[in-house]
């Protein structure tokens, strides 16, 4: 199946500190290990305490078809990782106007990329509006849950979870 993606947004590459180099593809990043580009990650949270998952699109060029964390993507050149969360989160599931409180910034590598990320959480009950070439679908799960689907996650959004102590 073809990716939607767009191999020619720009990326913004950074080194392990987080400081920037330069601006590379989506194409180069997601191909060469050694481009460290910047990424952010949502993840939301019920009053229930449970987070919500997205299926990822099988047309996604990363991790077709896994689990990730509420809303993830890369940080553009131009934006700023609060910017690139408002958007991704609009742009994948149709949320928007929630708080977002910053997290932590680590580094993650999976097997064909590795990202400088900013992760950010907040909290919604409200109707999720999925984007069909990004999203399959939206589910709550609690830590219980999500341990029985931990293999079909995306490494970075593992990564995140180990940062919120789900893991």
């Amino acid at each position: 199946m073809q990716t939607t993606d767009d191999q020619k947004e720009l990326f913004i590459v950074v080194d392990e500190q987080d400081n920037i180099k330069e601006f590379r593809t989506r194409g180069e990043c997601h191909q060469n290990r050694n481009l460290i580009h910047r990424a952010v990650d949502v993840v939301l949270f019920n009053t229930k305490g449970e987070i919500a998952f997205q299926k990822r699109s099988m047309t996604k060029d990363t991790s077709p078809g896994f689990y990730s964390i509420s809303a993830s993507g890369h940080v553009s050149k131009g934006e700023s990782y609060l910017q690139a969360a408002v958007r991704e989160m609009e742009e994948e599931i149709g949320v928007r106007s929630i708080k977002l409180e910053y997290v932590a910034t680590q580094l993650a590598e999976s097997p064909k990329e590795k990202e400088m990320f900013m992760l950010f959480k907040g909290t919604y009950d409200g109707n999720f509006k999925i984007n069909k070439d990004e999203v399959e679908g939206v589910y709550y799960f609690n830590k219980s849950q999500m341990a029985k689907i931990k293999k079909c996650i995306t490494p970075c959004s593992l990564a995140s979870l180990k940062i919120l102590g789900w893991l």
